[in-house]
């Protein structure tokens, strides 16, 4: 039996260029779904771009990621079209569509006011005019509460 050398790390362009294991069968995937997301990109209306992409691809289910509710409804609108083109890549028409609501990590979540920000003079004068020409006594309460902001800075 002859001993092999061990010479240390594998380069990566071997590691990369290597056409089985693991990390082969990672980066065939990743080229599927970016297929996926090319082609179904441009069978997409235009308002949707940036809105969504290909989750996963699978003959069990086609899943896109999109950013709101909103834009899934609107995915789930092209459904015919989305599977017929999962079908032309997998050679079988995924059984379904899936979205999935991905938000993004930093969403960004409202700042409350800054402290010496106040109400001008003119926006307190229409919030008590609003207030005194309401029928309803919680609005109007309310109108007033807020308009006092501008007396108080």
């Amino acid at each position: 039996m002859s001993e092999q050398r061990h010479r240390g790390p594998a380069r990566l362009r071997t590691v990369l260029e290597h056409r089985h294991g693991d990390l082969a069968s990672l980066r065939r995937r990743a080229r599927l779904l970016d297929e996926a997301t090319r082609r179904i990109g441009v069978a997409l209306p235009d308002n949707l771009h940036g809105h969504w992409r290909v989750a996963s691809l699978s003959t069990t289910a086609l899943v896109i990621a999109v950013d709101s509710p909103v834009w899934a409804t609107v995915v789930r609108s092209h459904q015919g079209m989305l599977l017929d083109t999962a079908a032309d890549l997998l050679d079988a028409r995924p059984a379904r569509l899936q979205t999935r609501v991905i938000t993004p990590a930093r969403a960004a979540a409202p700042s409350p006011a800054p402290a010496g920000q106040s109400l001008s003079p003119a926006a307190a004068d229409v919030l008590k005019e609003a207030a005194r020409a309401s029928d309803n006594p919680r609005l109007a309460a309310a109108l007033q509460r807020l308009a006092r902001r501008s007396d108080e800075r």
